[in-house]
């Protein structure tokens, strides 16, 4: 006799992910099923900061990789509250590897 435990739903607060990609926490943005990540791009900080921004300018690019490999390119090519797009923290970090995954995304560097 097989026994399956109920399933239980985890919510992941909104603050919680913009906390994980800061830190570089990428175990939490795995567990997301696709469509939730997916959702999850779209959302903003007070900063007009979207999860790719944070994780970019924290310099995690393990986190990076996750989240502009399910991101369109709204995402990739958003701004923030004061124009920025994730690559241009990434260059004025001057950390090359967080603008090549960016660029072979399709970011614009204008």
């Amino acid at each position: 006799m097989e026994i399956n435990p109920p399933t239980k739903s985890v919510e992941i607060k909104e603050k919680d992910l913009f906390k994980a990609a800061e830190k570089g926490d990428s175990s939490i943005f795995k567990s997301l099923s696709q469509d939730h990540l997916t959702k999850s791009l779209k959302l903003r900080n007070e900063d007009a900061r979207s999860l790719l921004h944070v994780a970019v300018s924290s310099a995690h690019p393990e986190v990076v990789k996750l989240l502009s490999a399910a991101a369109d390119e709204s995402v990739v090519n958003g701004i923030d509250e004061e124009g920025w797009a994730p690559i241009h923290s990434a260059a004025s970090i001057g950390n090359l590897e967080l603008m090549e995954i960016l660029l072979s995304k399709g970011e614009k560097f204008v």
